[in-house]
């Protein structure tokens, strides 16, 4: 067999051995289910809800894997058989269609409702069209702050020539304006009197007392209204940096019909500003504690009414509303601040962020058109599902030729092109909450108000749970007019319990399980093959009446013991707890085996299988620690230390006519082919001779000599072994010690270094000796002697000085 072969077989049997653990695995998991709803809950698993009146026998185990039986009345009736699928069924299906002055249909199909098995994958396709003309509603919201008065000026200039160019993109444009200022309390504004009325330097004349957002102008397509409500729109003033911005653009999003925003379009919502935002938590420094409501609060002004008494919104309430809205945020802002809104803009989905400069429209033009055109230019699916429900996306986008890649967003295409995705649905879970199971999903492009409506009902309970349900009987004689006949099991009252509600009592506080359970580690009733009554188990009774289970805990059958030639044992012995009792006179764990008197060994041997092995109807079945071989388990080709031993004997007396097997010249029992060589090749450094079985033995004899010979065995199932063997002509014996040269070596060299060391000794002691005389000599050299009186000794005489005497002579 050629290796690719072997590798193909390899890769089955691991196949095969993975999907059977795979399906041992699924099979438990289903068993340990004992209701319905939790039966359904579990993938690829099936219940039977028939009942001892409507079936021959009652299944003690009711859930099981859907791939266990081929015929499903073996295990239990069709018709009781509850094994819901998902099924999916198309409601709405209208054909992409983008005709001029109605309204475009960019999705297919547009509404579906799907039943779906938990833990099920279900796949389908969506297709998308982006439509010519399609509406595009653009707000400008704009920072009128007195250091944005160069901005407003060339803002008011926009208008016209801005509708101008985005009808370039589209015929079907409108164009509407909003300002903003900041929250009037402190410390966002000066609340001075003077600064309440005019907030802005001396310079500015049209300045407007402070506000927190106001509504300027509708949406619109006259583009000459937006530079004459530009204009009009006076310049005001804050007393901190960050601007009330935020407030701004959840009012610009959530008041929909006030600001016209057509449900039907493509919203766009360009921000500009020269100062960073507050976010949600800054309302606190002015008192204000109340998070924001994401409400319209706009009056009859365009004023927003409420900046005094909600907290700005947060980024993931902007991002929200956004996503919900199908709003588009275009940040146009200087350079200074915009790696500050560039992180913004990362924080909300389908926004966008360009840098202005003062006198330049054309720059802010070209920002607005660029970033629409990306918009048109590709799209992304998005959706509302929540866990346990999980969509994945896939698409070859328009590379017709390419692969299809788990991806949600394409790009690159025009009007007309067909974007098509299929589609992955999946529940992992039944929700806690059944309100939960019935689930309204919407798959939209983000940005647009096209949207595919998903009538999810997730299937996590059984028909018959419902008690208006035929097979749901009250008080039923099956559960002992002490329970419900739910599904085909009893569902007891309480102080009731068993399988037919014949116990009293509270099971729970019992130990009536542990009564029904082999040990304290065992998880199941009865090993699963009975139930649990009253703290005995009652086995399951099978179709065929010779096979049952029995034991304590149901753990013992007789009908799962091996076969040998399609019976049961063999024929020969009888099934007890899953093991054959073989009849005398047959052996073997399937009882197949007579006897085992063709396991001996010819010859002197009258071990089974040379005590090596064991025997198994008839034949030998070596062991593999040693690596026995051979019909009767008597070769062993890696044993060198073993065959050396056998075979030195006989190699010794053939090739040196010494030994115990020596007898007059010839060598007795001695059948090996031995070859007298005047040298062998060590195998150690012969690899080809290894391969073919050679061994080299180095063995010692009795005169203290040794031989040095190579041998290979060889044998055959049923015949015994003959050994090969190649030896030295010569054996290494030791040489003989010449004892008279040794002794006298060993005296000179005791006489040699006994003198090499009095001579070392009496050199040392020389040396010494002279250091101490030279010593000696220095310290006496060095000794001086006094002569003086003694200290201790006083002259008799004493002598005393007249002093008178002495001055008289002096004079």
């Amino acid at each position: 067999m050629s290796s690719k072969w072997c590798f193909i077989l390899l890769s089955f049997l691991n196949l095969s051995l993975g999907c059977n653990a795979d399906y041992e695995t699924v099979k438990k998991i289903c068993e340990e289910q004992k209701t319905c709803s939790s039966c359904l809950q579990t993938q690829t698993c099936m219940w039977c809800a028939a009942t001892s009146s409507i079936a021959n026998y009652e299944p003690s185990i009711r859930c099981v894997a859907r791939d266990k039986y081929k015929d499903p009345n073996v295990w239990c009736p069709v018709s009781q058989i509850i094994n819901d699928s998902t099924v999916m069924i198309v409601k709405e299906n209208l054909p992409l269609f983008a005709t001029k002055n109605t309204t475009p249909m960019q999705i297919q199909p547009q509404v579906l409702r799907l039943r779906l098995r938990i833990g099920e994958e279900y796949n389908f396709t969506l297709k998308y069209s982006s439509a010519e003309d399609y509406p595009v509603d653009l707000y400008y919201l704009m920072d009128l702050s007195s250091s944005m008065s160069q901005y407003r000026e060339d803002l008011s200039e926009l208008g016209v020539d801005l509708a101008s160019a985005m009808r370039h993109l589209t015929r079907n444009f409108r164009l509407g304006f909003g300002s903003f200022v900041d929250k009037v309390e402190l410390p966002m504004t000066d609340t001075l009197p003077e600064k309440l009325k005019k907030p802005c330097n001396e310079d500015i004349v049209d300045c407007a007392p402070p506000y927190g957002y106001k509504h300027q102008m509708n949406l619109t397509e006259d583009a000459d209204s937006f530079k004459t409500n530009v204009q009009a729109a006076p310049l005001s003033g804050n007393l901190d940096g960050p601007e009330g911005g935020f407030d701004a653009i959840m009012q610009a999003m959530v008041c929909t019909e006030r600001i016209g925003w057509r449900k039907d379009g493509r919203h766009l919502l360009v921000f500009s500003t020269d100062a960073n935002f507050h976010v949600a938590g800054d309302g606190r420094l002015a008192g204000i504690i109340e998070p924001n409501d994401c409400e319209c609060h706009l009056d009859k002004e365009g004023t927003y009414t409420h900046s005094s008494l909600l907290d700005y919104p947060s980024i993931s309430q902007i991002n929200r509303i956004a996503l919900k809205n199908n709003m588009n945020i275009i940040f146009a802002v200087p350079q200074d601040v915009s790696n500050t809104y560039q992180r913004l803009s990362e924080c909300i989905s389908g926004s966008a962020i360009g840098v202005i400069k003062k006198n330049d429209t054309v720059n802010v033009i070209n920002l607005i058109q660029k970033e629409y055109e990306k918009l048109v230019d590709k799209v992304k699916m998005i959706d509302n599902a929540k866990k346990p429900i999980t969509l994945r996306y896939f698409s070859k986008c328009l590379d017709k030729k390419g692969e299809v890649i788990e991806r949600s967003e394409c790009q690159g295409f025009h009007f007309g092109d067909i974007i098509q995705f299929e589609i992955s649905i999946k529940a992992t879970e039944c929700p806690t909450n059944p309100e939960n199971w019935q689930q309204l999903i919407e798959i939209k492009p983000q940005g647009l108000e096209d949207t595919l409506k998903i009538e999810l009902e997730l299937i996590c309970d059984c028909p018959c749970d419902k008690s208006d349900h035929k097979a749901y009987v009250i008080k039923s004689e099956k559960c002992n007019y002490q329970g419900d006949l739910n599904c085909g099991i009893c569902k007891c009252n309480d102080g009731f319990y068993g399988k037919h509600c014949i116990c009293s009592g509270n099971e729970t506080q019992s130990n009536v399980k542990d009564d029904c359970r082999a040990s304290d580690n065992d998880n199941s009733d009865c090993s699963n093959h009975g139930t649990c009554q009253c703290g005995s188990c009652e086995c399951e009774i099978r179709e065929n009446p010779a096979e049952n289970f029995s034991g304590k805990y149901c753990e013992c059958n007789n009908f799962s013991c091996l076969r040998d030639n399609d019976q049961l044992c063999g024929g020969h012995g009888n099934c007890t707890c899953g093991t054959c009792v073989c009849m005398p006179g047959w052996s073997g764990l399937s009882c197949g085996c007579h006897d085992n008197s063709t396991c001996f060994p010819p010859g002197d041997n009258t071990k089974i299988c040379s005590g090596h092995g064991t025997c198994d109807c008839g034949k030998c079945h070596c062991d593999n620690d040693v690596f026995y071989s051979g019909g009767y388990c008597q070769d062993c080709p890696t044993c060198s230390e073993v065959h050396c031993s056998k075979l030195k004997e006989c190699v010794e007396c053939y090739a040196f006519n010494t030994g115990s097997r020596s007898k007059n010249g010839t060598c007795e029992r001695c059948y090996d082919d031995i070859e007298i060589v005047a040298k062998i090749d060590k195998v150690d450094v012969n690899e080809a001779d290894y391969q073919l079985g050679y061994r080299v033995c180095h063995v010692p004899t009795d005169n203290g000599c040794s031989f040095d010979f190579k041998y290979r065995i060889e044998s055959h199932r049923g015949d015994m072994p003959k050994s090969y063997v190649t030896v030295e002509e010569n054996k290494k014996c030791p040489k003989a010690i010449p004892i008279f040269t040794v002794a006298i070596s060993v005296i000179v060299s005791t006489v040699i270094i006994g003198f090499l060391i009095l001579l070392i000794w009496k050199i040392v002691t020389m040396v010494h000796d002279q250091r101490e005389y030279a010593k000696f000599e220095r310290e006496r050299a060095m000794a001086k002697w006094e002569r003086g009186d003694n200290p201790l000794h006083k002259q008799a005489t004493t002598t005393f000085s007249n002093p008178t005497f002495t001055e008289s002579r002096q004079n």
